[in-house]
């Protein structure tokens, strides 16, 4: 049958709603009998033709299709990375057989297996230098991924013997030989710029990545404490392992009292560690002799006389203007402080009582450098054969008179150091 409105041939039997060539409608409302033929095939015409919503059903089985493919080849390609990679497993590889490659070669083929490799350098028997002379594991053992495999590298430099050569020399032998060096210095007694340690023993390789640690003597310099208080320079000789040690100095126009005004060793001095520096601190008149008496007094009346204990405190407190300056430990004390034995007369064990003192008043006349003391003191009886009593406590009245550095002159004491008591009873 022909198409009523482009003349093109439809073929026989049912007819479609509209011409494929043309677009014409063939449905006729008069024709029942065609019209209901063009009805029932329309949907499979337009399916075919393209023309109209067509036949989804074929689509949706198609792209089903296409992503189970897709799935298919994604899950196939891991699984063959997985399989040759080794991932999860320790795998089947087995160790290369590296001896006689170089450094680099090595490394490299291990990277590329999975390996770590793990260098050693080795002193060279024939001179040769960067390359595997031994490994572990042997070649052909089986290893898993991601193990560590050690490869022996040669080297032609072996480490010159550094320790206590003078480090300026070391340096420029270090580098003549490539050696790669970090210096650090260390307070220490050796000489100043002398080598202590070495990182590396010497005899040992020295491979292209290695780097020699060396430690090099510094001998502690004295800094410069003035005008610190004693504290701050405490704090700062520690650092240096220095410790310190302050007389009291009387203070003169411009100096601050409770500072440091003079030193000993003087400021940059090279000193072994440990050395003790004795700083000299600014003290006002009255603080000044003060101090001076309490020490004198503790030296006295904190003490037991036995083996001249008490002359031994005295001789560095003791001017050179004293009249006992220059005598033994014994002559201090019996000639200044018992003044020539005036209580001989007395037991050898009273005058030699063990004494600690309760409380000191001092009035300080800093004119004539003098100090009067009301001393409080405790007399240990206890050593005494026969005196009946453990103890006894009396109060004195002591002068003592200083030279200009605060050193002991004279001292006296009415009763020397024998305690107040009634003879007779």
């Amino acid at each position: 049958m022909d198409c009523p409105k482009c003349g093109r041939y439809l073929g026989e039997g049912m007819l479609p709603a509209r011409c494929p060539h043309c677009g014409a409608n063939l449905s006729n409302p008069t024709d029942s009998i065609r019209g209901s033929k063009a009805a029932a095939s329309r949907k499979n015409v337009e399916g075919l033709t393209g023309i109209g919503k067509g036949n989804t059903q074929g689509k949706r089985r198609r792209y089903f299709q296409v992503f189970v493919g897709i799935v298919l080849v994604v899950g196939f390609g891991a699984l063959l990375y997985y399989a040759t990679s080794g991932f999860g497993t320790e795998g089947e590889l087995s160790v290369p057989d590296l001896v006689g490659w170089n450094r680099e070669r090595a490394e490299e083929e291990l990277a590329k297996l999975g390996y770590t490799a793990v260098v050693e350098d080795v002193l060279s028997e024939d001179g040769t230098s960067g390359l595997v002379v031994s490994q572990e594991p042997a070649p052909g053992t089986p290893r898993p991924k991601y193990s560590e495999v050690i490869i022996r590298v040669s080297s032609s430099i072996a480490m010159p013997d550094i320790v206590g050569r003078p480090w300026s020399e070391v340096q420029s032998e270090l580098e003549s030989l490539g050696i790669a060096y970090e210096a650090t210095e260390q307070l220490s007694d050796e000489v100043d710029g002398t080598v202590i340690s070495s990182s590396i023993a010497s005899g040992s390789a020295i491979g292209r990545d290695a780097v020699v640690q060396v430690i090099v003597a510094k001998r502690p310099v004295v800094p410069d404490l003035s005008g610190l208080t004693p504290d701050e320079a405490s704090s700062e000789l520690v650092t240096l392992l220095l410790k310190l040690a302050t007389q009291d100095a009387l203070a003169t126009d411009g100096q601050k009292v409770g500072t440091i005004v003079g030193q000993d060793p003087a400021a940059g001095a090279s000193v072994e560690v440990g050395t003790t520096v004795v700083a000299k601190v600014a003290c006002s008149p009255e603080e000044f002799y003060a101090n001076a008496a309490t020490a004198v007094l503790d030296a006295i009346y904190n003490a037991n006389p036995a083996d001249d204990a008490i002359g031994n405190a005295l001789l560095p407190l003791l001017s050179s203007e004293s009249d006992v300056a220059g005598k033994g430990a014994h002559d201090v004390w019996w000639e200044l402080v018992k003044r020539g034995g005036r209580f001989l007369d007395q037991p050898a064990e009273l005058q030699s009582l063990p004494r600690s003192i309760v409380s000191t008043d001092l009035t300080v006349d800093s004119e004539k450098r003098q100090v009067t003391a009301e001393v409080t003191v405790d007399w240990d009886w206890s050593g005494l054969p026969g005196a009946g009593a453990e103890g006894s406590e009396d109060t004195r009245t002591v002068t003592l008179t200083f030279d200009d550095e605060g050193k002991l002159v004279d001292f006296f004491d009415e009763q020397t150091d024998v305690p107040f008591f009634k003879v007779g009873e």
